[in-house]
């Protein structure tokens, strides 16, 4: 397999780059700052600058795109930023694959975001309302409609592509800010840990490896279409909590709770029903639980990306 990675320097992005060359694949990684992927360089990897907006440098022979690179605003309740998510998010990624089937790539992997399910009871589905006015609603809207673009010029050019709405992904490589990383920072040097919401704030958290996985064999079966990429479980900030302490080996104790309303519905997004992606992409993800002993065997649970 030959595989473009747009977004490369990201924590899903580096981590989709690790994997592959680990599997013998080639890749030609797309990225801001190259120097940022310098440490990854070898025999497989080719590494260009690019951003999204310029044209894409010649990709030889390659046999997929998986794009990652996106903008995020820093105020995601902003609505100065619509413009600048739509042309990024949206216009950007049609150009992406526009360029890329130009150029004889077959397959395309789109990344988005499984955030954009309306509220509802029950793990979403494939098929559920997408509505995101709740959160984020410029970001999520841009893509979104990056999805709705690309699965129309799949259909019309015969390019397959795949997009993978993600569930909150956590892993080695993540960035150190977030309820993860918090968790982990505190309750690892036996600090007291105060959650919020009453402990029932509510998020599928899915395992990296697992969304790279599941990335991949898109890829390779060129299965167009969306899939939800999660764990499949929802999981409140409390049991998530009550996990990190055991593999930490910090007292249950040091966990402590603050506000909520047991008469208010809770906090947070929907579970993802990924049957889908378990009969048509072989996927197999990790409980909150699981994924968390996975990574504490890998890296102590130390490995995170300094930023926002």
């Amino acid at each position: 397999m030959r595989l473009v990675v747009t977004g490369a320097t990201g924590f899903v992005g580096a981590r989709v780059i690790d994997r592959a060359l680990s599997r013998g694949y080639e890749v030609t990684a797309l990225a801001r700052d190259p120097e940022r992927i310098a440490t990854r360089k070898g025999s497989g990897l080719r590494v260009e600058q690019w951003t999204v907006g310029d044209p894409l440098p010649p990709l030889g022979r390659s046999d997929a795109v998986l794009h990652l690179a996106a903008h995020i605003p820093a105020d995601l309740s902003d609505p100065r930023e619509a413009s600048r998510c739509f042309e990024v998010n949206t216009n950007g990624a049609l150009e992406v694959a526009m360029q890329a089937a130009l150029q004889g790539v077959s397959r395309f992997v789109q990344f988005g975001s499984a955030q954009v399910y309306a509220p509802g009871t029950g793990p979403a589905s494939e098929t559920s309302p997408a509505f995101p006015v709740h959160r984020a609603s410029y970001y999520l809207a841009s893509k979104l409609a990056a999805e709705i673009c690309l699965l129309a010029f799949g259909k019309a050019s015969a390019m397959p592509v795949t997009v993978l709405r993600l569930a909150s992904v956590y892993g080695p490589g993540m960035h150190d800010a977030g309820m993860v990383p918090t968790f982990v920072r505190t309750l690892g040097r036996r600090g007291s840990l105060i959650i919020q919401d009453g402990g029932r704030y509510t998020v599928d958290l899915v395992y990296v490896d697992d969304v790279v996985s599941l990335a991949l064999e898109a890829a390779e079966r060129a299965e167009g279409g969306v899939f939800n990429a999660g764990s499949g479980r929802a999981c409140t900030s409390l049991e998530a909590a009550r996990i990190v302490a055991d593999a930490v080996g910090a007292e249950q104790h040091l966990i402590a709770v603050q506000g909520g309303s047991i008469d208010a519905p809770p906090p947070g997004f929907r579970a993802l029903d990924v049957s889908k992606a378990i009969d048509g992409l072989n996927y197999a993800p990790l409980s909150f639980r699981e994924g968390i002993e996975a990574w504490r065997t890998m890296t102590g649970l130390t490995d995170f990306q300094d930023g926002a």
